[in-house]
């Protein structure tokens, strides 16, 4: 079972690797291309609901939005409706890479599951699931 957990880091820090390898000439470092990619997804989240989503602490998230905002590929607007929000949006130049991030994404999901019968893959969603579930609600416990 311990195998299973250490594979689960080595795909992890390997994507990342190759992510900030391959968009690194576009100055997207340390992991930025996975914030930009949320933010794109999810248009008007707030700097706290993105740093919850990558799990993520809130000082790190704040420093690698701040690195987006200055390589113009997020910016911060204004909520009509709460002064002290300030929901992120990609900007035309994130909007513009966001093609090349799902394309690695997808290229890196049919790497990893080359093989695999679609119920495999189905199998090992729902299984990764419910274990990233349960250390999540472990997690929640011991903050």
């Amino acid at each position: 079972m311990a195998n299973s957990f250490r594979s689960i880091g080595l795909i992890a820090r390997s994507t990342s690797v190759i992510g900030n390898q391959l968009f690194q000439r576009d100055d997207l470092q340390n992991n930025q291309f996975i914030y930009l990619m949320r933010i794109f997804e999810n248009p008007g989240i707030t700097q706290t609901e993105l740093a919850n989503q990558l799990h993520v602490d809130r000082s790190t998230c704040l420093r690698t939005v701040r690195k987006l905002i200055e390589h113009h590929y997020v910016a911060r607007q204004s909520d009509a409706a709460n002064k002290k929000l300030r929901p992120l949006v990609a900007t035309d130049k994130g909007r513009a890479i966001y093609p090349e991030l799902e394309a690695y994404e997808q290229h890196i999901l049919a790497i990893g599951t080359h093989g695999l019968s679609a119920g495999e893959q189905l199998i090992l969603e729902e299984l990764l699931g419910k274990v990233a579930a349960n250390v999540q609600d472990y997690q929640l416990t011991q903050d």
